[in-house]
């Protein structure tokens, strides 16, 4: 059982960590970063999300991070045993891991049709710098919404990696 949960652990932080940080940083310097360069920026982001398979990327990283903390929490708490769920350590590890799972749903909900949109834009804006892009994010209601929940989905990350981080901790 050892090896099993020095594996699991392996693969939950490293993966998590991963998935967090790059989502950190996505939100808060490229994004911002690709939208001051305007049609540029559209087509770094584009590359990177579409042709880089950063979009795939996350979506595993973030799969291997909940699986194996479902797994953990599983042998954790004997079970689901509700005396270990209602501890301190239990609620924290709870808590984080439903932040985590809310925050999956989120990118696989309300941010894919930004992803979709990038795709788009790889298949039909990379032929021409003066061709117009039919499907260019330009829809300031649909940036809004995207950057809102994008913002959700970066708290929601944080606060599991918090609680996470100090549930142990807790009586």
């Amino acid at each position: 059982m050892t090896y099993v949960m020095l594996i699991l652990r392996l693969l939950h932080i490293v993966s998590g960590a991963f998935w967090v940080g790059t989502v950190i940083t996505a939100v808060f310097f490229i994004e911002p970063t690709a939208q001051a360069l305007d049609r540029e920026g559209e087509r770094f982001l584009a590359h990177l999300v579409i042709r880089r398979r950063l979009a795939l990327v996350l979506a595993i990283a973030a799969t291997v991070t909940v699986t194996a903390g479902a797994l953990l929490y599983w042998i954790d708490s004997g079970g689901l045993r509700l005396e270990w769920i209602t501890t301190g350590t239990g609620i924290a590890f709870t808590a984080g891991g439903l932040s985590a799972l809310i925050a999956l749903a989120i990118a696989g909900i309300f941010l894919k049709p930004a992803v979709d949109r990038l795709a788009t834009i790889t298949d039909g804006d990379m032929r021409a710098d003066d061709a117009p892009a039919p499907s260019r994010i330009e829809d300031e209601a649909f940036e809004r919404r995207i950057r809102r929940w994008s913002l959700i989905q970066v708290t929601l990350l944080v606060f599991a990696v918090s609680a996470m981080a100090v549930a142990r901790y807790l009586p």
